[in-house]
């Protein structure tokens, strides 16, 4: 009996962010998303920094959980690895995202307890 393969169209990457205290501004998933579209526009352009991201879940201890298409995976893995600040109105701040875990299944980043904190 074959089994049935899973549609993996979307990847969910388990993302944490330090930034010091040097931010001025409260993090946001809005700013958040802003500074994903950055990184990645740093790295590969304009065309690329409009690839479709949804910040699934935030908080304010510093982690989300961040959806892509799995086409775009590769290029938001690496903008989010190389990325070291961000600009934000004329200012850089230190900033630096770290990917604990990445899936094609939202439930496995959750691990063996299967709850996503």
């Amino acid at each position: 009996m074959k089994m049935k393969e899973l549609d993996c169209s979307h990847w969910y990457l388990d993302v944490e962010m330090d930034y010091g205290s040097d931010l001025e501004y409260m993090m946001s998933s809005d700013l958040l998303k802003f500074f994903i579209q950055t990184a990645v526009k740093t790295m590969f352009g304009e065309v690329a920094a409009s690839l479709p991201v949804d910040i699934l879940k935030f908080n304010e201890e510093r982690k989300a959980i961040v959806k892509v298409p799995s086409e775009n995976y590769a290029k938001l893995r690496a903008a989010l690895t190389m990325c070291s600040a961000v600009k934000l109105f004329d200012e850089v701040y230190p900033f630096v995202f770290t990917v604990k875990q990445a899936s094609s299944c939202l439930l496995s980043l959750a691990g063996p307890q299967r709850i996503i904190t």
